[in-house]
């Protein structure tokens, strides 16, 4: 026989009945109880005694019991007397425990609620617990960050002992008053939701102990007045205020909010997708239903108010099912409702197909027994449901179509309700940025992104057997030109088997993209059967599992959960793999394999004798900040300086974030590793040259490959590369003048041994003039760096070191006086600073360098030269007191007709050298200006110096 119903509904117009009150209270505490009956049911015993322990815990502090922070820590828990069974519970803690009620104790916790999936037909013993923790609204900054310790030792407690408890501290009056400050967390929506997140809390919530809430006394017909009935109610005195907690009205849910929470939803469908599904077509119907139709928590007010107190109709999941139910009945979308009642049926979890493994049916097992009854589902549907476990990759692929599907029309229909009602959301700008870069990772496609294919559809999808083919293995064609260069890969492939009557899981033209992909989803593993046919792709079952090891070891999956202040920011990339020549043996393609000629010549990037770069291909794989994993490869052109190039832009976009961690792999069949260790060697050098304390600096980076030198430069915040030539054209361009200071970097690798040229770049100083010299048996070698890093290179005949250094130094000092003039300068500011170095070779075959004093002037006869180009060519004429010699008049032999000039003056001493004082170009605009806009540079004016002193020297020698 039913029991007869008794309808409860007043008419506050004509008074308030205390009579009336007590008994909704009583009866919402009925439902309350037996919900926390069944939350206690569906798990294990000591997660029982957590939640028992939790009220006593909040409500005083005692060093020994779980939890504790400080005696002042605030405490106190309105309302609340602990049972004898939970004072025994404490015992178990602590042996010395006593409790002792203190009368006048000030309650700072008000109300301790569970919500969520707790005690509904979603409910297992995995389910997490998320609890609110109400306190009073007064307590002070200091006070909440002790209860928030507190609230989180509590926490990290519970999940030692196996339940996932996420705790809330809740301030009603700011929750009420919409100034919540909530942050977007993978637990919390922040600001994405507020009457929302409310509607869910009160028909989900479960009052563990405390004050219970205001809402509960106001019928659902007077949602509309909830503040003025309130407030009559707590002035007056009806209630009284010390036994409620008041979070507000859910009488109006602004379409603002309901596009805010969408958003949340979409990213949280990463991890729940079918729960993610219901909660979006929830707000899909309330945006079409609300107000003309109530929400789903006035919704079990109101029943509870007609005394419908059947559980599993007032069940939060239940609720939701009926709604979304007749809302795709009504718009006749069957597909969308199969996919809504899958969602559902998958989220309870109660596995019809199979027989309860328990002497009574559960609850959750009864009431979706007898909910499904009318779906019409075949046996075989349920079975293919509740084997979820067993899913192979096809089957969560199609599943995953299913579900984006879904997604993205929740998405569309999100954007044009916006749009169609000019609704701005009414999430906050910084949490909008964050939901968009979150969903931005889950769902941006761009080309070599790896797509994550698992989205919380199947625990697991790792396979037994594994084979990968290359398309030259097989009769696949394209076109008349040739077969088709992809990678397919296949199940439970025999190794007799013809492939072409097998489906393909997945078909790739990289194998690093394709293996990373498998890495990535966690399909392959190290107990991962595999098999490979290589085809003409030269791929080897050794180098296959050494590519798979390097991914295992490098990225471990499952991912480490990206943390809310990586969202804060842009994404950076993390980790760097660069595998070099898979599939390809740089030796194979040498001209004479084997046969080598002998050379100490050992760098990879020219080596051996013929000068052969041993890196022919390179893929790429990155992890960035977001978890976004994405794989490149670069095969034509000049593979190593793209890679390098677009390496180079990575670390200057991410100047400011943590350095990328750079791996690089070879695994060729020959000299792998020292391939792996000069690619890695040299993109470090680059970006140390490159990249100084978080600033990119204006340097010239100098790398040698094969027979050529190449240029590396920042130019117009691009880097960019050039093919100089032999060692004399590097020469002739470092030597060229640049704008600002530019100091020349050279790569290790570039000479065998140590040189001038490299040991003199290498110590360029801003507004310095560096003159480093090596005199030999039979010449001078001689490197110039300038106040802007340029470096003129040069060898000169024997020559005495006294006399070199003082024709030198007098000549750079009539230039500078000549050029400070020139400028119309005031004092020596930009005048360079000059420096003179004599270097030393030490057995170690190491340079070694020491100051030089700078001579005193020195007597000599000294000559002008003026420097002119003619038809693109550096002419020059020379004068001596007032006397021209001009290539126009002696050509070639002009050097010798002023020296004969000299000896045939009847003052002539054979003891002064003739030098040259002066160099000089004549007054054109066009030729005075150098490439960066100023007067022609130091290095210009001393190329013609040592080309003229050079002559002398060997005529005078």
């Amino acid at each position: 026989m039913s029991r007869l119903k008794k309808e409860i509904r007043p008419d506050f117009s004509e008074g308030i009945d205390r009579k009336q009150l007590k008994q909704v209270r009583d009866r919402f505490l009925q439902v309350n109880a037996e919900r926390l009956d069944r939350a206690r049911q569906a798990i294990q015993a000591r997660h029982r005694d957590i939640l028992e322990l939790l009220p006593l815990l909040y409500h005083l502090n005692h060093p020994l019991l779980p939890g504790f922070v400080s005696r002042d820590t605030p405490s106190g828990l309105s309302l609340y007397s602990p049972a004898k069974t939970t004072i025994s519970l404490a015992r178990s803690f602590s042996q010395t425990f006593r409790y002792k009620a203190e009368k006048r104790q000030q309650c700072a916790i008000h109300s301790i609620f569970m919500m969520g999936s707790s005690g509904t037909l979603a409910h297992s013993e995995s389910s997490d617990v998320d609890l609110w923790l109400c306190h009073d609204p007064e307590l002070d900054a200091s006070s909440l960050e002790k209860l928030k310790q507190k609230a989180l030792k509590l926490d990290e407690w519970a999940n030692d002992l196996g339940l996932e408890l996420h705790t809330f501290l809740m301030n009603a009056k700011a929750f009420r008053e919409q100034k919540s400050e909530l942050e977007v967390d993978a637990e919390s929506s922040g600001s994405a939701q507020h009457f929302l997140l409310l509607d869910e809390f009160y028909r989900t919530a479960i009052l563990l102990a405390g004050r219970y809430p205001l809402w509960w006394l106001i019928p659902d017909y007077l949602e509309s007045e909830y503040a003025l009935t309130t407030e009559r109610m707590l002035s007056q005195r009806f209630i009284k205020e010390s036994e409620v907690i008041d979070f507000g009205s859910v009488a109006h849910i602004p379409e603002s909010e309901l596009v805010g929470a969408g958003l949340w939803q979409l990213y949280k469908s990463l991890d729940a997708p079918y729960k993610s599904v219901l909660k979006l077509l929830l707000i899909e119907v309330y945006a079409q239903e609300l107000p003309e139709r109530a929400c789903l928590s006035l919704s079990f007010k109101s029943a509870v108010y007609r005394d419908e107190l059947e559980l599993e109709k007032l069940d939060p999941y239940y609720l939701i099912y009926q709604r979304l139910e007749q809302y795709l009945l009504a718009n006749n979308e069957v597909k969308r409702l199969d996919l809504v009642r899958k969602s559902f049926y998958l989220k309870v979890n109660q596995a019809l197909s199979k027989p309860s493994s328990k002497r009574s049916v559960s609850w959750q097992r009864a009431c979706m027994d007898k909910l499904v009854r009318d779906w019409a589902w075949p046996e075989r549907y349920f079975r293919q449901l509740d084997q979820r476990r067993n899913w192979r990759i096809e089957d969560v692929l199609l599943e995953r179509q299913q579900l984006l599907t879904e997604l993205t029309q929740s998405y569309r229909f999100l954007s044009n309700y916006a749009r169609a009602n000019n609704i701005a959301s009414s999430i906050t700008a910084a949490d909008l940025t964050l939901l968009g870069r979150k969903l931005y990772a889950i769902f941006q496609r761009k080309a070599g992104k790896i797509e994550k294919v698992n989205p919380g559809i199947a625990p697991n999808i790792w396979e037994e057997n594994l084979a990968l083919h290359h398309s030259s293995s097989q009769s696949l064609k394209t076109d008349d030109s040739g077969q088709e260069n992809v990678w397919l890969l296949y199940r439970d492939l025999a190794a007799g088997d013809d492939p072409l009557y097998h489906p393909t899981l997945r078909k790739s033209a990289s194998l690093l993209e394709l293996l990373s992909w498998l890495h990535f989803n966690g399909i392959v593993n190290a107990d991962t059967r595999l098999s490979l046919n290589p085809g003409s792709s030269g791929v080897k079952m050794q180098e296959l599992k050494a590519l798979l090891g390097s991914l295992a070891r490098t990225l471990k999956v499952p991912l480490q959960a990206v943390s809310q202040n990586e969202f804060m920011r842009p994404a950076y990339v993390k980790d760097l793999l660069l595998y070099i020549n898979v599939g390809c043996d740089p030796m194979g393609s040498l001209s004479e394999p084997g046969l080598l000629r002998l050379s100490e010549q050992n760098d990879s990037l020219r080596y051996s004798s013929q000068r052969y770069n041993l890196v022919k291909t390179i893929d790429q794989v990155a992890l960035n900040s977001w978890n976004e994993l994405s794989t490149g490869r670069y095969e034509l052109g000049e593979t190593l300086l793209q890679n390098l190039q677009a390496y180079l832009l990575m670390c200057q976009a991410q100047l400011t974030e943590v350095a990328c961690r750079l791996h690089v792999f070879c695994f060729a069949s020959q000299r792998a590793d020292a391939i792996a260790k000069r690619v890695k060697d040299l993109f470090e050098s680059a970006r140390e040259a490159f990249i100084v304390n978080g600033a990119v600096q204006t340097t010239r980076y100098v790398l040698n490959i094969e027979d050529s030198f190449y240029l590396i430069q920042s130019i117009d915040e691009q880097f960019r590369y050039q093919n100089i030539g032999d060692e004399r054209a590097l020469e002739a361009f470092l030597a060229r003048p640049v704008s600002s200071f530019s100091p020349v970097v050279f790569d290790p690798y570039c000479f065998s041994t140590e040189n001038l040229l490299s040991y003199a770049a290498s110590r360029a100083l801003p507004q310095h003039l560096q003159v480093f010299y090596h005199i030999g048996p039979k010449k001078l070698s001689l490197c110039i760096v300038d106040e802007v890093g340029s470096v003129l290179s040069e060898q000169l005949p024997a020559i005495q070191e006294e006399l070199f250094l003082a024709s030198l130094v007098q000549f750079l000092r009539n230039l500078a006086e000549r050029r400070q003039l020139d400028q119309n300068l005031v004092g020596a500011a930009d005048i360079p600073e000059l420096k003179l170095y004599k270097v030393a070779v030490q057995q170690s075959g190491r340079l070694e360098s020491r100051a030089v004093k700078i001579p005193e002037p020195r007597a000599s006869y000294q000559v002008a030269v003026t420097a002119y180009f003619d038809a693109m060519q550096l002419q020059y004429d020379l004068s001596y007191e007032g006397r021209d010699f001009t290539f126009t008049e002696h050509g070639e032999h002009k050097e010798q007709a002023l020296l004969h000039f000299i000896r045939s003056q009847a003052q002539y001493d054979s003891r002064l050298p003739v030098m040259v004082s002066d160099v000089s170009y004549p007054s054109d605009p066009i030729l005075m200006r150098n490439s960066g806009g100023g007067m022609r540079s130091y290095l210009d004016y001393l190329s013609v110096y040592l080309e003229v002193e050079s002559r002398f020297r060997i005529l005078q020698s």
